[in-house]
């Protein structure tokens, strides 16, 4: 992927972004969106909060992971990611085996993490809301 379009697609998943939190939150999104131009294996996007012990918050996402999904994919990644941002904002849990980060994720139809950990956490937040 060229400079340019790595930049345009960027700024198309800044502006879905935004759209996104406005939708489920009715607030902008305050971060930033970085899409490197290099292929991951393990993963589809992550949420950063520190950056060399600073604090950010930004979505990282892979160009070339991006293009080998679907649309519907990467979107669902990116609400995933918002999801972390604004409990991270808000000051709640926002790690992908918390209650509340899950309860979200399933309120805004956001996919849940595959990892064993997150998807652990989630089948005893689906055993913890039966027997409510």
């Amino acid at each position: 992927m060229t400079r340019a379009e790595l930049l345009a697609e960027q700024s198309r998943l800044l502006a879905l972004a935004n759209e996104l939190a406005q939708r489920h939150w009715g607030v902008d999104y305050t971060g930033t969106l970085r899409l490197v131009n290099r292929h991951w294996r393990r993963q589809w996007a992550y949420f950063q909060y520190k950056r060399k012990g600073e604090p950010v918050q930004d979505i990282v996402m892979s160009a070339p992971t991006n293009a080998e999904r679907s649309e519907e994919d990467v979107v669902g990644s990116l609400l995933h990611e918002l999801v972390h941002w604004r409990l991270h904002t808000l000051g709640h849990p926002a790690s992908d085996t918390d209650k509340e980060f899950i309860a979200e994720c399933l309120r805004v139809g956001a996919p849940i993490s595959g990892a064993t950990d997150a998807q652990k956490a989630y089948r005893r937040y689906l055993k913890t809301e039966e027997a409510a």
